[in-house]
């Protein structure tokens, strides 16, 4: 069998009510300084990406829902402010998918779609993952 080889851990996902608010208090406690920040109206969703001074290690990805049908804002109804995913880069997206899929793995997307930061993503189901939501990532 073989194993789908991933690159670096590329973010953790944390689903907040205020990514504002959280990104001061992360800025201000840990260090981090934000990377990125923009809102995805097709998710419904603002996405502030944080990262230590140095630059080399994964980001951390605040959440916050723009709109009420937003997922994230599913997520906080149904289990509070907390860790949301875990994403991993690959180089070719849709070889991920279709690997995922062939071992049997339930996929919330089966093709590639436009993520944050210049990416194409697919989420893995997390009944299929040991309860983890697991999202492929792809820098275009």
């Amino acid at each position: 069998m073989s194993v789908l080889k991933v690159g670096n851990l590329y973010h953790i996902g944390v689903a907040v009510k205020d990514a504002e608010k959280t990104s001061k208090l992360y800025v201000n406690t840990l260090g981090l300084k934000i990377e990125h920040d923009e809102v995805v109206m097709d998710q419904g969703v603002r996405a502030i990406m944080m990262v230590p001074e140095n630059g080399q290690s994964s980001a951390i990805e605040l959440l916050e829902p723009v709109i009420p049908e937003s997922p994230i804002n599913k997520f906080l109804d149904n289990k509070g402010e907390g860790m949301h995913h875990v994403c991993y880069l690959v180089d070719d997206i849709k070889m991920g998918i279709e690997h995922l899929k062939n071992l049997g793995i339930d996929m919330i997307d089966m093709e590639p779609r436009v993520g944050l930061n210049n990416t194409l993503v697919a989420f893995a189901h997390p009944k299929s993952m040991n309860s983890v939501l697991i999202e492929l990532a792809q820098k275009i």
